[in-house]
């Protein structure tokens, strides 16, 4: 009688058939379920949140989306607009088909990316507008792109008749550096929150309170590229900020502390920086301390087109002392007249650093001489001052490009 085929004793070869066979199903199945998981949810207007989130059957919402997808996943979403906000807490791709619009009307914030799962995210190619505080905002991550986007009309928070939050005035004047957090800035419209390994890119920032931001609350910022960005008309506050308001960064002896905060090694690169905070104090591209112990140093500036902002085109704040602003790179930027109405009293200049005449670049610090500082390639036309520093390293005159200037290079 012959034996059932399982009843045999198997030889090594069959063995081996046999598990080369099973093994090539369970990796064909395997890769199938991969292949089902990570692939594109979409997101459409006529879509409907009882459905599977497929080409042919979208989700209504994004919020909806990104609660079932899996990490690694791209959320498609279609032309149309979108009246919520966003939180992502996983690695997810938002990628906007035909500029949809994400309308945080009375939401405070349009899209919050949180969190070291949330790494690797990207937000491209959508309108984010309308929120009371921030359009996207990073907090506490790493290796987020955003680009390729729309922000604007946010901040809507610091016209409220009574600002909350973040836009809530505390009596204190609005200074470059602190606005918001002494007068109300309202978060600006892209800002990256103690979050590093960053690329902001070819977005358009218009009309919110301030454009792009760099803090670092609860971390540092470090090590971000903002780049091929337009920033331009955030009529009070600056275009482009690189703010440190820890009170870690540094130690009282001078120690850095880059574990613990500070605003250093970030790239701001080919942007450009046009008409921001000509109705409050704000500069086309600043790099400040706000408190003792705060740093942002070694940051590289580069290539920027730089004109009609309310301070000074670039300026360096150091407001109190314990503070780092050293090793900062101002380079082959084109910048014309800034500096338009930054004085205390609504005037030209920057009432805090003391002058009252347009500039170009400024190199402030209140206390202690900045140790060292490049500024170098600039072409600058129609200001008064070219560059005016004060506690700075020597510049030299022949290393930058002026133009209808009235006194090049004062320092004090």
């Amino acid at each position: 009688m012959t034996r059932p085929y399982w009843g045999r004793r198997l030889t090594l070869a069959t063995i081996a058939a046999l598990l080369t066979l099973l093994g090539g199903t369970w990796i064909a199945a395997a890769a199938s379920s991969r292949s089902h998981r990570t692939g594109p949810l979409y997101v459409s207007p006529q879509g409907s949140n009882q459905a599977p989130c497929t080409h042919s059957r979208p989700c209504r919402t994004i919020s909806h989306a990104v609660a079932v997808a899996h990490a690694d996943q791209e959320i498609d979403i279609e032309r149309g607009t979108y009246a919520e906000k966003v939180v992502i807490k996983k690695r997810l791709t938002l990628q906007g088909l035909h500029s949809p619009v994400l309308d945080a009307h009375n939401r405070g914030r349009g899209i919050v990316i949180r969190g070291a799962r949330a790494a690797g995210s990207v937000v491209k190619g959508l309108v984010v507008k309308n929120a009371i505080y921030e359009g996207i905002l990073v907090v506490a991550s790493k290796r987020v792109t955003i680009a390729h986007d729309v922000v604007r009309h946010n901040d809507r928070g610091a016209a409220e008749q009574h600002p909350t939050g973040e836009c809530k005035f505390n009596g204190q004047p609005p200074t470059a550096g602190r606005m918001d957090l002494r007068a109300g800035g309202c978060g600006e419209a892209i800002h990256l929150a103690s979050s590093s390994d960053s690329r902001v890119a070819d977005n358009l920032v218009t009309d919110n309170t301030g454009g792009i931001y760099l803090t670092d609350e609860s971390g540092p910022a470090a090590h971000n590229v903002i780049t091929g960005n337009r920033v331009i008309d955030n009529r009070t506050d600056c275009g482009i900020t690189l703010a440190s308001h820890s009170t870690q960064a540094v130690t009282v002896t001078g120690q850095l502390r880059p574990h613990a905060g500070g605003v250093y090694d970030n790239t701001i690169k080919n942007n450009v920086a046009d008409g921001n905070g000509v109705q409050l104090a704000g500069a086309g591209v600043l790099v400040a301390a706000a408190f003792s112990g705060g740093a942002a140093y070694d940051n590289r500036i580069i290539g920027n087109t730089i004109e009609r902002n309310g301070l000074p085109g670039v300026s360096l704040h150091a407001h109190e002392r314990h503070q780092d602003l050293s090793g900062n790179v101002i380079r082959d930027n084109v910048i014309g007249r800034n500096g338009i109405s930054g004085g205390s009293n609504n005037g030209p200049g920057d009432g805090e650093a003391g002058i009252h005449h347009t500039a170009g670049i400024l190199v402030w610090s209140a206390y202690a001489r900045i140790a060292s500082l490049q500024v170098a390639g600039n072409r600058i036309s129609d200001n008064h001052f070219g560059i005016w520093t004060k506690h700075a390293p020597h510049l030299r005159r022949r290393a930058n490009r002026f133009r209808r200037v009235r006194v090049p290079l004062s320092q004090h």
